[in-house]
């Protein structure tokens, strides 16, 4: 008996260690050589359920998980892992549980209260998410993960101030979040405070130069700054990545107009409607024809776009353009009169 039981000591720190190195078919192996031994060993079991949830096999990891549970409910591990299988399965309503009955007996676990708190959020349970992210930082109000989940809760909901506590207290700790930075600058461009969103989205850059969030938030800046030829730059850059985003080769399109470099502009509204239909890119190409007195190819641009959608205003407003500057002016006045307040 006394053999047996060292077999299988020896038998499962062997497989642990080889889970530790993350040779899974050997280390399966061993623990399975265990589990003969011993069927009701929760270290042995603990350690298969391990090696499932790893190799992402959940269902037999929660399979061996429960066997301990069956004869150890409260063992904290099993519970853990459970929860942790069912998160990895996209599942939050059922990991939740396990990590309730784990808290029961591990109360101060920063990670698992964060977990719960991220799942609810998932769940759209707004409250609930936010009351354990709180839970958590009174346990350490340094936690990232939790100042992090808390911070994009609370920028979720459009809770702007609450949103920017958190952030700014992460970037104290940490400036490279660069999540964070992205969304610490999309508030300063929402409230229009423009020079102070362009430092965050900076700062996202300088960490990830391809990051296409903080590119088009300094693009966007910089077009509200009238600074166009800043926005064409940040918003060229997306495009080496991205040839065909039609929002951004309109919006290209836009600040070369306003630049005076029409025939780049035209070039810009035409490869986003190679890529298909675009309001914008019609309305630049509708400009610029207009401009150019060339007024049926203007017309035609606008006819493209209300046969989509016959109350644009935009293309409304741009079809009495048309016809003022052929000084049509009582067909622009009944075009106006069209336009919905």
């Amino acid at each position: 008996m006394h053999h047996t039981k060292k077999t299988v000591i020896d038998l499962s720190k062997k497989g642990r260690e080889l889970l530790r190195l993350r040779q899974y078919e050997e280390a399966e192996k061993i623990f399975l050589q265990a589990k003969m031994l011993d069927p009701k060993n929760a270290y042995i079991l603990g350690g298969l359920g391990d090696l499932c949830r790893e190799a992402k096999r959940f269902n037999q990891s929660i399979a061996y998980y429960e066997e301990i549970l069956d004869f150890d409910p409260t063992n904290v591990f099993a519970l853990r892992g459970v929860g942790d299988c069912y998160r990895g399965m996209h599942l939050p309503e059922q990991a939740i549980p396990y990590w309730m009955r784990y808290l029961d007996c591990n109360r101060n676990d920063i990670q698992v209260l964060t977990r719960i708190a991220d799942s609810y959020k998932k769940m759209g349970k707004f409250e609930k998410s936010e009351e354990y992210y709180l839970k958590a930082l009174v346990i350490r109000p340094d936690d990232k993960f939790a100042l992090l989940g808390i911070g994009s809760l609370y920028y979720k909901a459009k809770e702007e101030e609450k949103a920017l506590k958190y952030f700014f207290t992460l970037l104290s700790l940490d400036d490279s979040y660069v999540a964070v930075l992205t969304m610490v600058g999309n508030i300063f461009r929402r409230r229009r405070e423009y020079e102070q969103a362009i430092e965050y989205f900076n700062k996202a850059v300088h960490y990830e130069p391809t990051n296409t969030f903080a590119l088009y938030g300094l693009g966007d800046c910089h077009r509200w700054l009238k600074n166009f030829d800043g926005a064409i730059h940040w918003w060229s850059q997306i495009l080496t990545k991205e040839p065909y985003n039609q929002a951004i080769l309109s919006r290209v399109g836009d600040a070369l107009l306003n630049t005076g470099q029409m025939d780049q502009a035209f070039q810009h509204y035409q490869l986003s409607l190679d890529a298909g239909f675009d309001a914008f890119a019609l309305l630049g190409q509708s400009k610029i024809h207009r401009e150019r007195k060339q007024f049926m190819e203007a017309e035609r641009c606008i006819q493209r776009i209300l046969e989509i959608s016959p109350h644009h205003a935009r293309a409304l407003e741009e079809l009495a353009e048309i016809m003022d500057a052929q000084g049509k002016t009582a067909r622009a006045h009944e075009i106006r009169a069209q336009i919905p307040d």
